[in-house]
């Protein structure tokens, strides 16, 4: 059953730890608070991912309840994050109770990072007939950290069996499995049996949409987020989830950006509506608005939930004004050309090659590669940029020449790669001298895979001398480019 006792708790747990939040970093005396008021701090901190405040819980404690022991496992799981030597210390600490929890922290010190928690788990079903939910979700995380799902998964029936809470249980595994493929139809028969369940719990219903999502099933997301809205239509989530879900129906895109700009009214950085309201942009092939909306989310410093700089979906989009949008990312910090090089790396690999050279061109007319310089030329020819690669490599032998001590570095690949571009422009006479040089080179190689590569080298280089020195041969590499693919 929906029930609104718990959103209470969540906000009195919120409003304190708010609360003792202030009284920190405004740096005066910390207020007196009961054990268990401590705990909840300390437990929605830990939630939160806010050490500070979980360290400053922690001497507090010791400060208004030094012979309270109920936040030594706490202390030595948070130890443990920081030095397995600390909490194995902890561990051994004479006088302290003996619990599921220690046992589960045991585990992490003598399982982490490649142990096997298999037995130990065994031993914690045997040896305790009831799970709390503290020692569970410590599991839960512990697993996780392990890359070891699949004992969660293999377990599920057992801990469900011994746990103190197994709709609280059931709800953090599914949590936790639904990113895997393998384990997201699992996830979906335990969301399915919390909402057979509780039918007016609304977190059951927008997990149950989550995963249908991740499924790529909306209209089935859609049902489960719309359950939840049935229950409460001003659910804050719930509406974010739904405007999501619109996202991914062509017929509802529009319905989708009026309930994500009205989400964002109420609050300006909710990064899931920011990245949904963009995508729906992209969908929509409105790419000013969405290049606008991934700007908001740069400046506001958060990070995209696939780890994508927003930059870079401004540069995939490739607007009418991307060139102002580099300056301004340009000018707001000190740019190196490693960060540079870094953050093109996967339009590379997406196969966004003239998006790639655009980037890295921005850069080179700024600055200038030398270490990654390579790389910048083989994704100007990649794109097509013939006459700027030229123009770029030209500039550097000159530079080589008038500085013998420069630190750009000019590899094999890329001369081959000078000589191909010049046939292509026509230059027949440039490209054969290029291809002339290549194969009077007399390099020695001390690997059959270096043997290999150079000798392809050769018969490329040989190839393009041929076209390059027949008065009827076109000057088109087209059909030949995979080879030079597979050399580069």
């Amino acid at each position: 059953m929906y029930n609104e006792s718990e959103n209470n708790d969540e906000e009195y747990m919120r409003q304190l730890y708010e609360r003792f939040r202030a009284e920190v970093t405004a740096g005066g005396a910390i207020s007196y608070y009961e054990t268990d008021e401590l705990l909840d701090i300390y437990d929605y901190a830990q939630d939160e991912g806010d050490a500070m405040v979980q360290m400053f819980v922690f001497l507090t404690a010791s400060r208004l309840h030094p012979d309270n022991r109920e936040f030594d496992e706490r202390l030595a799981f948070f130890l443990s994050y920081v030095s397995q030597d600390s909490a194995g210390e902890m561990i051994q600490r004479g006088g302290r109770t003996d619990s599921a929890l220690w046992d589960v922290l045991r585990m992490g010190v003598e399982c982490f990072p490649g142990g096997n928690p298999a037995p130990y788990i065994d031993t914690l079903l045997e040896k305790y007939e009831r799970l709390d939910s503290e020692t569970l979700f410590k599991l839960i995380d512990l697993l996780r950290d392990l890359d070891r799902t699949d004992l969660l998964v293999h377990y599920l029936p057992a801990l469900t069996k011994h746990a103190e809470d197994k709709r609280g249980f059931s709800f953090e595994v599914a949590e936790t499995i639904k990113d895997n493929p393998l384990y997201m139809p699992q996830a979906r028969k335990i969301a399915e049996q919390l909402t057979a369940a509780s039918p007016f719990d609304i977190e059951a219903w927008l997990l149950l949409a989550r995963i249908e999502f991740g499924l790529e099933h909306p209209e089935e997301a859609l049902a489960a987020v719309d359950y939840a809205l049935a229950i409460d239509p001003s659910h804050f989530n719930a509406r974010i989830v739904k405007g999501v879900v619109l996202v991914a129906l062509p017929g509802r895109r529009q319905e989708a950006i009026t309930m994500l700009k009205g989400i964002l009214e109420e609050d300006p950085g909710n990064s899931f509506a920011l990245e949904g309201l963009a995508e729906a942009y992209v969908r929509e092939s409105m790419r000013q608005e969405a290049c606008q909306v991934y700007w908001m989310i740069h400046t506001s410093g958060m990070t995209m939930a696939n780890g994508e700089n927003p930059i870079m979906a401004i540069v995939e989009l490739r607007p009418d004004d991307l060139k102002q949008y580099l300056e301004k990312y340009y000018s707001e910090s000190e740019q190196t050309e490693e960060s540079w090089h870094n953050l093109a790396l996967p339009l590379i690999e997406k196969g966004k090659t003239e998006e790639a050279a655009l980037f890295l061109d921005f850069f080179q007319r700024k600055q200038g590669f030398r270490s990654y310089v390579s790389t910048y030329l083989q994704v100007l020819y990649g794109a097509g940029m013939l006459e700027r690669f030229a123009q770029v490599f030209e500039t550097i032998v000159a530079e080589k020449a008038a500085n013998k001590d420069t630190d750009i570095y000019i590899g094999l690949i890329d001369y081959l790669l000078l000589a191909a571009t010049y046939l292509r422009l026509g230059h027949k006479k440039e490209a054969a001298e290029v291809a002339v040089a290549i194969i009077g080179r007399k390099d020695t190689y001390s690997t059959i895979e270096e043997s290999l590569r150079w000798k392809g080298i050769i018969l490329t280089a040989r190839f393009i001398q041929t076209l390059a020195t027949s008065p009827d041969a076109p000057a088109d590499l087209a059909d030949f480019d995979p080879i030079i693919a597979d050399i580069r």
